[in-house]
């Protein structure tokens, strides 16, 4: 029992080391239209199933030009980990005092970019036209 939990353990800070320092994280950015235009202020998150939550997900907020550069999930370091994704992106910011009575404006993404049904593979070298274009006329 005692040399389950001492694997356990060696796992854990394993595992913290290399995500939680940066080790596997690969550069991946890029730039997010609407309709051909930047789509400034929106927020992309790409998600995956994975074992640890610092492996699960990983974020970025497009700038004027609507470019952005992926962090992982606690701001600390920049890139994301290899593999497959569910993209998730949108243009309204709650606000902080949000309850069940207020009203948020219209997300001007189409659904199928704010429901995760879109995909994205992060390349082993990472990405640097990690484009994602998207179109208000697109029906699901």
């Amino acid at each position: 029992m005692q040399l389950v939990e001492r694997n356990r353990w060696l796992a854990w800070w394993l595992l913290f080391f290399a995500v939680g320092c940066g080790q596997g994280l690969v550069p991946v950015e890029g730039t997010v239209l609407l309709d051909g235009r930047p789509l400034a202020g929106a927020t992309l998150t790409i998600q995956r199933d994975a074992p640890s939550p610092e492996e699960r997900s990983f974020r970025a907020e497009t700038d004027e030009a609507g470019h952005y550069q992926l962090r992982t999930a606690d701001g600390r370091s920049t890139g994301a980990l290899p593999g497959e994704y569910r993209v998730y992106i949108t243009s309204v910011k709650p606000p902080a005092a949000m309850n069940e009575f207020t009203k948020l404006p219209p997300d001007r993404v189409p659904p199928q970019w704010r429901d995760g049904s879109q995909s994205f593979t992060v390349p082993d070298g990472g990405a640097s036209e990690a484009n994602f274009t998207l179109s208000s006329s697109t029906r699901r």
